[in-house]
């Protein structure tokens, strides 16, 4: 019996070191953020994206000049220009905090009725980010503290695969998303994604 025991004891002290060394890779906190969108559970969410840090990044993108270009002029230009004054920037980034919230919690972005503010709503029109599901991580490479993966993401609309970078920081004893490295890139590839399809489907009415 005492050895029954201890073997019992041995393999859970097995499962639960293996599962302390899983949960602390970046492609478990990849994979807690997934869940977190399915669960829409706010908390998970916080835990495993710095949700200010990545506000703050995707604003700092969508006020250059190459995702002005890729994106076109518009709405997109008429942020760009206020953004650059500095003064308007700090709502944006509240704008697309509150925008990931809403993403997670409800499923859905808030509808912006101002088109003269930035939203993660007016962008999920033009890019259609919510078709896009995680399929796998790879090219993992940490460094200390901060790892940069490759995340797959499949488009359901498209039925294509789009490749995310992004940068990762070490929180005790787990990883959070803090921003994507190649944003200007991403959007580039959905926008051709996306013209291509129109030009396969010449009847249909282009989005947006």
């Amino acid at each position: 019996m005492f050895r029954i025991i201890a073997l019992l004891a041995l393999l859970a002290g097995i499962g639960y070191g293996g599962f302390f060394l899983w949960s602390s890779t970046p492609e478990y906190s990849i994979g807690q953020v997934k869940d977190a969108f399915n669960a829409h559970d706010k908390a998970k969410f916080d835990k495993f994206v710095d949700a200010d840090e990545f506000a703050g990044s995707m604003v700092d993108d969508m006020l250059t000049n190459p995702v002005k270009e890729v994106l076109g002029g518009g709405s997109i230009g008429r942020w760009v220009a206020a953004g650059m004054t500095g003064i308007i920037k700090p709502q944006y980034v509240t704008s697309f905090k509150n925008d990931l919230y809403s993403l997670v919690e409800k499923g859905s972005f808030n509808q912006a009725n101002d088109d003269s503010m930035m939203s993660l709503a007016a962008v999920e029109r033009r890019l259609c980010l919510s078709q896009n599901d995680l399929r796998k991580v790879e090219n993992v490479k940490s460094d200390g503290n901060l790892a940069t993966v490759t995340v797959v993401l499949h488009n359901k609309m498209h039925d294509k695969d789009l490749k995310l970078n992004v940068q990762m920081q070490k929180a005790d004893n787990h990883w959070r998303v803090i921003k994507m490295l190649n944003f200007p890139e991403f959007a580039a590839r959905m926008v051709e994604v996306e013209s291509v399809h129109q030009n396969e489907q010449p009847d249909k009415v282009r989005r947006i």
